[in-house]
């Protein structure tokens, strides 16, 4: 191996072990407390070593972000893959989805609970954060032949359109019609989706779904029935 390929491989090798080390601080201080200097104890690498690969406190956050989508990405996109029917995709996503979280807690916290005070995400959180929503995207153009949403067609063309400002760029991923309707339903669902998550994992349901895990899943797997006939695609 030449020497660049060398230090290319020596320096993801390093972005792995501080990526691995901010998220056990992450587990142990919450993101608000993470510290550089704390990784770089952590990892016996001096301070100003370490600030060759991380910057700030930001970029650690950033990274952490990053890595914790594309985690969650590869979780749900590892069970869908083999999965065809657009019903039964859309299914496997949302469980995908909450099993992960499940699995994440303080991960997904970071990525889909309260903003860090203070903290401004950059734009290289936007392709990892779009991964999931792009596979449900993916479901309503198959399915778009199914999907009949005239009383929402004027109304979106007439209020919402002018605020759905990349329905167009989501339209590119397919060479299909993508109608402005099912752009806006297929939004208001994933935001429904991740929404159901978060009231489950931060117990906003305790005393009104039964605690144990059968009765949990069973109310998100009716949340996703339901959306999926919203939707068009049950």
């Amino acid at each position: 191996m030449s020497e660049p390929g060398i230090r290319a491989r020596n320096r993801a090798a390093i972005m792995e072990a501080i990526t691995a080390s901010a998220n056990r601080q992450l587990l142990e201080v919450g993101p608000s407390e993470l510290s550089v200097r704390a990784v770089a104890r952590d990892l016996g690498m001096a301070s100003s070593a370490i600030y060759r690969y991380v910057s700030s406190r930001d970029e650690l956050l950033t990274l952490l972000i990053v890595s914790a989508f594309n985690d969650m990405a590869e979780a749900v996109e590892a069970r869908v893959q083999k999965v065809k029917d657009p019903a039964k995709r859309w299914r496997v996503i949302g469980l995908a989805s909450r099993e992960w979280a499940l699995s994440q807690p303080q991960r997904f916290g970071l990525i889909y609970g309260t903003p860090v005070p203070g903290y401004a995400a950059p734009e290289d959180t936007i392709a990892p954060a779009t991964r999931i929503p792009a596979l449900l995207v993916g479901i309503l153009q198959e399915a778009q032949v199914q999907v009949h949403l005239p009383a929402y067609d004027a109304r979106v063309g007439r209020s919402l359109r002018p605020a759905l400002t990349n329905v167009d760029q989501w339209a590119q991923v397919s060479p299909r019609h993508f109608d402005d309707a099912a752009f806006a339903i297929g939004l208001m669902a994933w935001t429904h989706i991740i929404g159901s998550i978060s009231f489950e994992l931060f117990g906003h349901r305790h005393n009104v779904v039964g605690d144990s895990e059968s009765d949990r899943r069973t109310y998100f797997e009716f949340e996703l029935d339901v959306l999926a006939g919203l939707l068009g695609i049950a």
